[in-house]
């Protein structure tokens, strides 16, 4: 009777570490193939229409796309002003 609650508590034990497991390997797996996650930990940009990490754009914005590094971009993005084409 022992033998068999014991074998039922380990079961119980081992299916708990085992969904521990693939959940830490999921989030781990996630956290190192996001990309745009990635690129913004080292201060660039990314780029979702060409899908690559991109150090030219000052930002990026929905209707222009890359804004590039200009004095007066930057002065733009300070002030909160949009930027021009």
């Amino acid at each position: 009777m022992k033998n068999t609650k014991m074998k039922a508590i380990l079961k119980i034990l081992w299916n708990l570490l085992a969904v521990i497991g693939i959940i830490i390997i999921c989030v781990f797996g996630y956290l190192f193939f996001d990309e745009k996650a990635n690129c913004l930990d080292l201060g660039k940009i990314y780029d979702p229409e060409q899908k690559i990490c991109r150090d030219d754009c000052l930002t990026w914005d929905e209707k222009i796309g890359c804004v590039p590094i200009t004095e007066e971009n930057i002065r733009r993005k300070e002030k909160g002003l949009p930027f021009n084409k």
